[in-house]
């Protein structure tokens, strides 16, 4: 059996930058938002239970979620958020259980998982991994990325735990506020480190 890891961390703070360096080293990886992306998409599974919880405001000419409209509602609603992640929440677990499932035979695989303690998995991973990173560049990239304004980042940052609770429940850490290089060294370090403990599990 591979080891699994889950990748969290606060919003903006690099966890699929992390994630991509640990796929560059021969880690399988999936994104969570990618699994909702697709839920979301035209014909997705979860797109009919949003529109009748938010109405056809959120949903896109192509029949699918307007990512940003929902946006809209549910940063601005903690209610309406509830609701969404009870909607979004069941069929991601399924489809990233199952997903794992198939990895069993390589040694070591990743999810990155946003919102893993909000959602309440921690328990289905061998390591957690958090990505931190300071308050200010969090909200500096998603201005800067994303678009946002200062208010819309403080909204994102409000809607999760704070990434110093993450970090304390989390098995590892790492702080991505010195750049790629230094993220890249640290998902070497890290990916060495996992190996090892694979290893000598092996043998045990």
């Amino acid at each position: 059996m591979g080891l699994s890891v889950a990748i969290t961390g606060g919003i903006a703070c690099g966890k699929s930058a992390f994630a991509g360096c640990l796929r560059r080293l021969g880690v399988e990886v999936l994104e969570a938002d990618d699994v909702v992306h697709t839920l979301e998409a035209p014909g997705g599974a979860a797109v009919e239970l949003i529109r009748r919880r938010f109405g056809e405001g959120v949903i896109a000419a192509d029949g699918g979620v307007d990512r940003a409209k929902l946006a809209e509602q549910v940063f601005a609603d903690a209610k309406a958020r509830e609701e969404l992640n009870h909607v979004l929440h069941p069929m991601v677990r399924q489809i990233v259980n199952a997903w794992r499932d198939r990895q069993a035979g390589v040694t070591m695989s990743a999810v990155v998982i946003p919102l893993l303690f909000e959602a309440g998995w921690e328990c289905d991973w061998d390591v957690v991994i958090c990505v931190s990173s300071d308050t200010q560049a969090q909200v500096d990239r998603l201005m800067r990325f994303r678009g946002l304004s200062a208010e819309q980042a403080r909204q994102r940052l409000d809607a999760q735990f704070p990434t110093a609770e993450k970090t304390a429940r989390a098995h590892l850490t790492v702080e991505n506020n010195a750049g790629t290089e230094w993220l890249a060294e640290e998902a070497g370090r890290i990916y060495r480190l996992l190996m090892e403990r694979s290893e000598d599990e092996y043998r045990t």
